[in-house]
């Protein structure tokens, strides 16, 4: 009976030890995503911004010259 109980809680600290361990990579792996990833992604939404901004720009420029256009006929 002892002998079971010493391999159980032999068996208990390994799996203890091996979630801690996943514990540590899954946490890098956010730090990761989080410092890295959303970067990028938060750039790439900043550009598709500006790039809107310019077509609304332009469009709206486009328009106005045809209302005035058509106003000085």
């Amino acid at each position: 009976m002892t002998e079971e109980k010493l391999s159980t809680s032999q068996e208990n600290k390994i799996e203890i030890v091996k979630l801690q361990g996943e514990m540590a990579l899954i946490h890098h792996k956010i730090d990761t995503i989080k410092d890295n990833h959303l970067h990028h992604i938060d750039e790439k939404v900043n550009l598709i911004y500006k790039v809107i901004w310019v077509v609304l720009g332009i469009s709206l420029t486009g328009v106005a010259n045809l209302i005035v256009t058509l106003l000085a006929k």
